[in-house]
């Protein structure tokens, strides 16, 4: 190929992908005059508010309830699956949990995007499916099933949480410790109690507090804190004498206890509390946007929904006012997929 037909070539690709990154649907749910709807990262209404509450997209569909009923509606607003449940969770792995309208028990099923049942089977509790997997409780002791409902790791546990990285969290009698697909333990521990392992590391308690153990249960970080988190975009907000900080991978803290509250890092910024206003980190602990919101929640996106005085609005990682604040309450925009 000539350089002219390459350059053309190149040129033709920067503008299809240019065209495709254009195309992508990025939506917030927000609160209006006491009706949801959905925005766009113009602030622009792409389905206006009229529902009385929602959730964010997961796999091209948001839960949605008008009066007591929730129902799916896609990104233009039209239900999918007609609104006809108690209890409607995310989509994951094509699968979402309800509680049907006409169940008088509140059990769980499952449901396809198709609105239709999966499979038979009810549950007392359940879990959204996570690596072809979902945790069930039918009585008072929980399980694993498949995507057709058939237990492939028996109800024996007293919980159980999702997998994930190929473990999933549960407590069998007196221990805490995490699970392989196939029911073995990978990890038994004799911890009061523990929360999901990430980045290598879980957050642990024992007697004296909180703090983090490796894949082997050796103690990292001492178990003296009020509270751990687990790690979220590389850094864990660990909480204690009332005053948080982040903890890395190593089990160094890099970031000092000195915030009265924070969240949790995403995309590279984590809100933090001084003196009852919020304001954002970096990983570095540096304060890129200082405090001077009622409440804020974290980066997706792009953006982040912060509050001023009483209403909600939308900020850059500069600490520009993208959206201003008119909302009665937001969420994090969504890429719709």
């Amino acid at each position: 190929m000539n350089t002219n037909l390459r350059t053309v070539a190149l040129s033709v690709l920067c503008i299809i992908m240019i065209q495709n990154v254009s195309a992508q649907t990025i939506l917030a749910g927000v609160k209006s005059n006491d009706k949801w709807g959905f925005i766009n990262q113009s602030g622009e209404w792409v389905i206006q508010p009229q529902f009385d509450n929602v959730e964010s997209f997961a796999e091209g569909l948001a839960g949605a309830k008008t009066g007591k009923d929730w129902g799916y509606i896609d990104q233009t607003g039209t239900w999918v699956i007609r609104p006809e449940y108690k209890r409607a969770e995310d989509f994951d792995e094509g699968l979402a949990r309800v509680i049907m309208r006409l169940e008088d028990d509140n059990k769980w099923v499952f449901i396809g995007k198709d609105g239709k049942q999966a499979f038979l089977q009810q549950f007392e509790n359940t879990q959204n499916f996570s690596e072809g997997l979902a945790a069930v409780r039918t009585g008072k002791l929980w399980g694993y099933i498949d995507k057709t409902g058939k237990f492939v790791i028996p109800e024996k546990f007293e919980h159980a949480e999702m997998f994930m990285d190929g473990m999933a969290r549960v407590k069998l009698g007196e221990t805490y410790g995490f699970i392989n697909p196939n029911g073995e333990w990978i990890l038994e521990t004799s911890f009061e109690n523990l929360r999901d392992m990430k980045e290598g590391l879980a957050p642990a308690k024992g007697e004296d507090g909180w703090g983090l153990i490796d894949m082997k249960g050796r103690v990292v970080v001492p178990l003296e804190n009020d509270h751990v988190q687990p790690f979220s975009d590389g850094l864990a907000r660990v909480k204690n004498k009332d005053k948080w900080g982040f903890y890395d991978p190593s089990g160094k803290r890099v970031i000092e206890y000195q915030f009265d509250n924070a969240r949790d890092f995403t995309e590279g910024m984590a809100a933090v509390e001084l003196k009852d206003k919020w304001g954002f980190i970096d990983k570095s602990g540096t304060m890129v946007v200082k405090p001077q919101f009622e409440n804020a929640e974290w980066f997706a996106n792009g953006l982040v929904a912060v509050k001023v005085g009483d209403k909600w609005g939308f900020i850059d990682k500069s600490g520009n006012m993208v959206i201003k604040p008119q909302f009665d309450d937001a969420w994090h925009f969504v890429l719709i997929k």
